[in-house]
């Protein structure tokens, strides 16, 4: 029973707490159980789509999520949501259209420039995601879910002082975190992943190991945007081993991978790495 009783409104409050300390899989048995016993309340529908999202089930997301703004059209942050549902997806064409019926009403919205920026990332162009990028940090400020995306588009793009200047920013702003939260693993796993794209790939693996130290069990973790799992952490230490040129330390991370998640295809192309068959991992 939720703290506050056996009502929708305590069960919502419920989820929304456990949500913020991070406990996605908890926030999401309080909202179900929300949304059971008043199937009317929006909000429980529209934060259970959030937690979907972070729990990798994108599918799921974008279904309640979907059916949120087709109640509330006019409902910004569902869209918003609901195009990152779908940009998780793979699903650009569809993300697009959230993003800029959002921009339609509101052209000043970060969120929706960024949105806009992620779709272009995941299409390949990379012209457009740094234009858009560009804009989300003029409408937003230069937050690190801007900068990291801004950087790695740049790099892309073959702008590399963009880049550089990018990504040393997005630094900057998780070295700050990570002097705060020391224990948190998600600024250990953030340096990782800008070390990477800077293909500083010894430093990677060290951020990612400090991260791996501080999770907890099959725990879901986000921060700026960026989500993953002990899982994912293992599979971005395989890829540094392979940048590297350790074959044999990312096959192994490869198996271990495939033994969590037998149809993972970034784990099958690690563990197949022996034997020459080195494509799927690049």
């Amino acid at each position: 029973m939720a703290f506050g009783g056996e009502n929708a409104e305590s069960y919502y409050d419920e989820g929304l707490t456990a949500f913020m300390k991070g406990d996605v899989d908890a926030a999401a048995r309080f909202l179900v159980r929300a949304i059971q016993l008043d199937r009317s309340m929006l909000a429980a529908h529209h934060q259970l789509g959030k937690c979907y999202v972070r729990m990798g089930q994108a599918q799921r997301a974008v279904e309640i999520l979907g059916q949120v703004v087709v109640q509330r059209p006019d409902l910004i942050a569902a869209r918003l949501d609901l195009g990152h549902a779908l940009l998780a997806q793979g699903l650009a064409d569809r993300a697009r259209k959230q993003f800029s019926h959002v921009l339609a009403i509101d052209p000043h919205n970060a969120r929706a420039h960024l949105g806009m920026a992620q779709v272009c990332f995941q299409e390949g162009n990379w012209d457009g995601a740094v234009t858009l990028a560009q804009g989300a940090r003029a409408h937003g400020g230069a937050s690190f879910a801007v900068l990291f995306l801004l950087g790695r588009a740049a790099k892309l793009a073959g702008n590399a002082v963009l880049s550089g200047e990018s990504l040393k920013e997005a630094q900057a702003l998780i070295e700050k975190s990570v002097e705060m939260t020391p224990d948190a693993p998600e600024g250990h796993y953030l340096r990782g992943e800008v070390c990477f794209a800077q293909a500083r790939f010894g430093s990677a693996l060290e951020h990612y190991r400090a991260a791996q130290d501080r999770v907890e069990g099959k725990r879901h973790y986000s921060a700026f945007g960026e989500s993953f799992t002990r899982l994912d952490i293992l599979v971005k230490r395989g890829l540094c081993h392979q940048r590297l040129g350790d074959v044999e330390a990312a096959t192994v991370i490869g198996r271990q991978v495939l033994a969590a998640h037998p149809k993972h295809k970034l784990g099958k192309a690690l563990s197949d790495l022996a034997s020459g068959e080195q494509g799927g991992a690049d």
